[in-house]
């Protein structure tokens, strides 16, 4: 039997009959990408952020209108950014191009609008060099400023905020668009555990009292991170499957 949680891995756009407690957050952001080419979404790690982008927004789309790309830093943002390109490219791109050249190319070979996605976008201060973080914020800046249907969405964790200011000298725009994930409420994780576990026909003795046990065992007082929540599920799932006999993969 395979385990129905997602332990550490986010949602993506096949799990959207099991994605619970962030409607409000996948309206906002859906309505937002319609109002600006460049959005900043943030929170505390353990909000959701990646998930509520690739599963939430995601499932708002039709796969005729958009061409999402995820990019993580890896050795260098930039680079990580072209290779990207190039990959996804059906016109081979020229050497020495300009991003806001090779994204347009990349339009005109899917016919969709592109969506540059920068998940865990705090890496580039965290791991990168001062030269990397200007090559990155001075191309976004020619990007943006052009009509060209692409939406860049910033994902990263909000302690790191305060390190994008500098970088508003060169785009006046970074925080004009942002949208903070806030900690799960408790009525939207109970939402999450309930709705799971219906979705793949778990039983919970004591529902209400059990989900509350559940919750309060792994919150720190004042909010519960999602993954927390997804592995300690997980390991219930997978004690209860035990004393049954039953093997979990």
């Amino acid at each position: 039997m395979k385990s129905p949680f997602k332990f550490l891995d986010s949602y993506d756009k096949n799990d959207s009959k099991i994605f619970f407690g962030r409607d409000d957050e996948i309206e906002k952001l859906y309505e937002m990408v319609f109002q600006t080419n460049l959005i900043l979404l943030y929170g505390q790690s353990g909000t959701g952020k990646t998930s509520l982008i690739k599963c939430g927004l995601a499932n708002r789309f039709k796969d005729t209108d958009w061409y999402d790309m995820y990019i993580r830093r890896r050795d260098n943002l930039n680079k990580s950014l072209w290779r990207s390109l190039n990959q996804a490219a059906e016109t081979p791109l020229e050497e020495g191009m300009e991003l806001k050249d090779a994204i347009y190319s990349l339009y005109l070979d899917y016919m969709k609008p592109i969506y540059l996605i920068f998940d865990q976008f705090e890496e580039i201060f965290i791991l990168g060099s001062k030269e990397e973080q200007l090559t990155f914020f001075k191309s976004l800046k020619g990007l943006i400023s052009e009509e060209i249907p692409v939406t860049v969405i910033l994902s990263m964790r909000e302690e790191y905020i305060a390190l994008l200011y500098p970088h508003e000298q060169i785009i006046t725009t970074l925080f004009n668009k942002r949208l903070r994930i806030e900690p799960m409420s408790y009525n939207n994780l109970n939402k999450v555990v309930k709705g799971t576990c219906e979705a793949f026909e778990i039983d919970i003795e004591e529902e209400n009292e059990t989900i509350l046990k559940i919750i309060n065992n792994i919150s720190d007082g004042s909010s519960v991170q999602l993954s927390y929540l997804q592995v300690y599920l997980d390991k219930l799932f997978r004690e209860a499957a035990a004393q049954k006999g039953i093997d979990v993969e």
